[in-house]
């Protein structure tokens, strides 16, 4: 049981992580949509999506634990029976992404009883996997890289984003504080 609660708090701490992730994704976006507009728009291309790596996820249900923690979670929570609409929600969202310690967290922290065996640890140990993926995924979107990568990476954000609208950025597209985050020198000109 301690190593379910290790698990537990690792998957809660990870997913305030993504959480935060996601919401600074917003305003980073906007930054960097309004950072390079003037490039956007010259390209007639400021209303497309960058396009991302998309994985596919598994919908199949690898065990029958988590179907059992998720039915008996459900019947407690389902908004017929007095239970929180929110959180019935997110228990079905957890359920339909596989995601065995989403579904016993929130079985957890609605105090409803459940068995799992050890070799479920496996199951739960792919559910942080996969947390931490996501938060990959997120720290590696053209925004993120421009808002806190390296100079080097910031030029790889520059050479993705001219592969994307077909046409490389060159110095000259760029603005003076463009060129200094990539950190190229400015006095030689």
């Amino acid at each position: 049981m301690i190593n379910l609660k290790k698990l537990v708090y690792q998957y809660k701490y990870l997913k305030l992580d993504l959480d935060e992730l996601k919401e600074q994704h917003t305003k980073l976006t906007s930054e960097f949509e309004e950072e390079f507009s003037d490039i956007l728009k010259r390209d007639g291309n400021i209303e497309k999506e960058i396009p991302q790596p998309k994985k596919n996820k598994e919908s199949k249900h690898a065990d029958e634990s988590v179907k059992d923690i998720y039915k008996k979670a459900a019947k407690q929570l389902h908004p017929d029976k007095g239970g929180n609409e929110e959180e019935f929600k997110e228990l079905n969202d957890r359920y339909k992404s596989n995601d065995l310690l989403g579904v016993i967290d929130v079985a957890v922290d609605n105090k409803i009883d459940f068995d799992y065996k050890e070799s479920d640890v496996d199951l739960m140990n792919n559910s942080i996997e996969s947390v931490k993926e996501q938060i990959e995924d997120y720290k590696n979107k053209l925004a993120y890289v421009w808002k806190f990568g390296s100079p080097f990476q910031r030029g790889q954000v520059i050479a993705t984003l001219g592969q994307h609208l077909g046409k490389p950025i060159t110095p000259d597209d760029l603005t003076d504080k463009q060129k200094k985050k990539l950190g190229l020198d400015l006095e030689n000109k």
